[in-house]
């Protein structure tokens, strides 16, 4: 029987086992968390319109902003619906303030305010609880602010919503 601890053979600082053969597995790319998970506080979509109906493609309440660290991957972004209605939402972010479109007009930005777009979240996944829903996505969108600790954002809906009063929906942001 020959040795099994393969002394003239490279073993990029990998030795077996005493009397154990060598694994032929490497693991590649395995994924881990290199810095600390951050969440922001919920946030209430600002200047939805109660009982108002909105169209596909409209303006999903005003501006939102975000308390973030500098630079990041924004790794999770939870949707809280508590008007059940699971309806597909887009969060458009921006690294500086922009201008917002109106609620419930068709979501439209200045090409100024585009060249400042660090990304489109989906939020297209929704659990359904009865009373109210959840939506989640997991965009794994980094940036690197050049200014401030703020992302800024407005959603966009992708359907007919129309939010009962005290059913105002929240959102929040996980960044590693």
């Amino acid at each position: 029987m020959s040795d099994l601890r393969f002394k003239d053979t490279p073993t990029d600082g990998l030795e077996p086992l005493s009397g154990s053969p060598p694994l032929p597995a490497r693991i590649l790319n395995a994924p881990y968390v290199r810095s600390k998970v951050y969440r922001t506080e919920r946030v209430l979509v600002p200047g939805i319109g109660a009982a108002v109906a909105y169209t596909a493609a409209d303006a999903f309440g005003t501006a939102l902003s975000f308390p973030v660290p500098i630079e990041g991957t924004i790794a999770g972004v939870v949707f809280y619906d508590y008007d059940d209605e699971g309806i597909t939402k887009e969060l458009v972010l921006f690294e500086d303030p922009f201008t917002a479109t109106a609620d419930n007009a068709a979501f439209a930005v200045s090409d100024t305010d585009l060249h400042n777009c660090l990304g489109v979240i989906s939020i297209d996944v929704y659990y359904n609880f009865g009373n109210n829903q959840i939506g989640i996505a997991t965009p794994a969108l980094s940036y690197v602010l050049t200014t401030g600790s703020t992302l800024y954002g407005q959603l966009v809906t992708r359907g007919a919503d129309n939010i009962a009063a005290g059913a105002m929906p929240e959102l929040m942001l996980v960044v590693v």
